[in-house]
């Protein structure tokens, strides 16, 4: 039994500090008449998440040309840049596309921070 009590004092002891490093800060001001500071952030990450899932919606398509251009460049092949980049920007435009529209759907249910897909916005 001692053993045990040790044990699990011990599990307190590591996991307590490591549990108080996920803890979001509540950023609610003073001012009444403004909206809460959980309700904000929520809004926030929801417009954000709703934005990024548009974006993704709306340019999905942008892929394909895009990996013609990269598979050309680093095989100096336009041909198969032409094939390759076609297969490969397809495939990556549905998941693109599929992303953006689980965010829209999913934005006022449960907002994050992190994409589906990687980057989040094309810039290249």
């Amino acid at each position: 039994m001692k053993k045990l009590f040790v044990f699990i004092l011990m599990l307190l002891f590591i996991a307590g500090p490591a549990v108080s490093v996920f803890a979001q800060k509540s950023t609610s001001s003073s001012d009444a008449s403004s909206v809460p500071g959980d309700v904000a952030a929520y809004r926030l990450q929801v417009g954000e998440k709703a934005a990024r899932g548009t974006g993704n919606l709306l340019f999905g398509w942008t892929e394909i040309p895009k990996r013609v251009v990269d598979i050309t460049k680093e095989t100096n092949n336009p041909i198969w840049g032409a094939v390759a980049g076609t297969f490969q920007g397809t495939l990556k435009a549905i998941a693109r596309t599929a992303s953006g529209a689980s965010d829209i759907v999913t934005a006022p249910v449960s907002p994050q921070k992190d994409p589906l897909i990687q980057p989040d916005i094309n810039v290249e």
